[in-house]
C-alpha cells in the first residue's frame, strides 16, 4: 500500500453487511485513486480472508492500511479462531515492512543456534555470545535468536526454542534454520516496535482455516500412536467439511450424533470439540433461519 499520508476515509454507517464496492470506496490513496477495484476486494476476502463478514473484512483492510502492509500480495492475512475471534498475521517480511516503516528501525541481527555451538545469552545486559565452531557437524538445531536495533533505545533481543516451533513438516522439514530464526525475528521486531495487532502464524495451528492456539491439538494428547493421529486428524477435517456442507437442520442433525460419538469416545482433544460443537451450533442457526425465513415467505404467499 502507499507510503504517502492517507487522507481520512469515508465512514460507512453501522450495518449488517456492506458491499465490495463500498469497501473498495474506502482504500483510496491520498491523490483520491482507489487502490482496490471491487473485484480484486472480492478477490482478497476470498483468499486471505476466508471466514470473515464484509464488517470484518473492512476492519482488517485499515488495520492493513494502517500498517502499510498489501494483502494482495500477501503481506498480511487473517484467520477467525474457534471462538470466532479475528486474528490477523503477518510474515517475516511483513513485520520488517512495518519496522522499517519506522524512523527508529537500526537493523536485525539473527542466527540458529545449534547443539554444538558455543552459546551464552545474558538478555537484562543485552549480551549475546554465539560462537560457531565450524560449518561442519554442528548438532541439531535447539533454537535461534534476534536482535532489533532502534536508534533511539536499547536493542531487543528474544530467543525461540525449537521444539517449541516445529511442526515437522513443509518447510519446518526442509528449511529449519530459516524457520526458528524467523519466529525470532518477528517476536523481537514485534516488541521493539509495538506491532501487536498482528501475529506471527507459527503461534498458531491452523485447521481448516481456523487458528487454534500453538499448543492445541486435534487429537487427545493420550494418543500415542502416530497412524491413528494422522487418521483422527483426517476425521475432524471431514467432520467440519461435512458441517460446512449440511444443507438442512435434518442432516445436520444426523451429523450431530457422530459428533457425540466422537465425543464420547475421548479420542479428539478438548479444543477440537469445543471447535466442532460450535461449527454445529452456528451451522443449524443459520439452516434453521433460511427455514424459517422460507417458511414465511410461503406463508405471506399462500395469504394473498
Amino acid at each position: 500500500m502507499s507510503t504517502k499520508k492517507q487522507e481520512s476515509k469515508p465512514v460507512v454507517a453501522p450495518q449488517k453487511s456492506i458491499t465490495y464496492q463500498q469497501i473498495s470506496e474506502t482504500t483510496r490513496s491520498a491523490n483520491g485513486e482507489v487502490m482496490f477495484t471491487p473485484e480484486m476486494v472480492k478477490v482478497m476476502h476470498k483468499t486471505v480472508a476466508k471466514g470473515t463478514n464484509t464488517i470484518e473484512f473492512l476492519h482488517f483492510l485499515q488495520v492493513a492500511n494502517a500498517s502499510n502492509l498489501n494483502p494482495f500480495l500477501k503481506e498480511i492475512w487473517c484467520y477467525k479462531d474457534h471462538k470466532d475471534n479475528l486474528i490477523m498475521f503477518a510474515g517475516r517480511d511483513g513485520f520488517l515492512k512495518a519496522a522499517q516503516n519506522n524512523k527508529t528501525y537500526a537493523g536485525i541481527r539473527s542466527c540458529e543456534v545449534c547443539e554444538n555451538d558455543e552459546f551464552e545469552i545474558d538478555v537484562a545486559n543485552n549480551k549475546v555470545v554465539h560462537k560457531i565452531k565450524g560449518l561442519g557437524d554442528r548438532g541439531k538445531i535447539t533454537g535461534a535468536y534476534a536482535i532489533a536495533f532502534r536508534k533511539d533505545g536499547e536493542p531487543t533481543i528474544e530467543i525461540a526454542e525449537m521444539k517449541t516451533y516445529d511442526k515437522k513438516k513443509f518447510t519446518w522439514s526442509s528449511h529449519p534454520a530459516s524457520m526458528i530464526k524467523k519466529v525470532a525475528e518477528i517476536a523481537a521486531l514485534k516488541k521493539a516496535f509495538g506491532l501487536s495487532t498482528m501475529q506471527n502464524e507459527d503461534d498458531f495451528n491452523v485447521v481448516q482455516d481456523t487458528a487454534l492456539p500453538l499448543d492445541t491439538s486435534v487429537v487427545n494428547e493420550n494418543v500415542k500412536d502416530a497412524k491413528v493421529s494422522n487418521a483422527l486428524g483426517e476425521v475432524y477435517n471431514a467432520m467440519v467439511t461435512k458441517i460446512e456442507a449440511a444443507t438442512t437442520p435434518a442432516k445436520l442433525k444426523i451429523l450431530g450424533k457422530n459428533l457425540k460419538t466422537q465425543t464420547d469416545s475421548g479420542l479428539l482433544s478438548e479444543e477440537a470439540l469445543a471447535s466442532l460443537n460450535e461449527k454445529f451450533e452456528e451451522k443449524m442457526l443459520q439452516l434453521e433461519n433460511k427455514l424459517n425465513a422460507k417458511q414465511n415467505e410461503q406463508d405471506k404467499t399462500e395469504s394473498k
